[in-house]
């Protein structure tokens, strides 16, 4: 019972941490300027 459980907080905790990551790129693309992006892909 103990590992199955550990198994579904991992699982809780990993989607949640997909969406935090999922949201996070959303409001970088949002918020930061074309010309900050343009010269990112310059740079790479």
């Amino acid at each position: 019972m103990r590992s199955s459980k550990y198994t579904e907080h991992y699982t809780d905790t990993f989607i949640t941490f997909k969406e935090i990551m999922r949201t996070v790129s959303n409001i970088y693309h949002n918020c930061v300027p074309d010309k900050i992006k343009t010269e990112e892909i310059l740079i790479n």
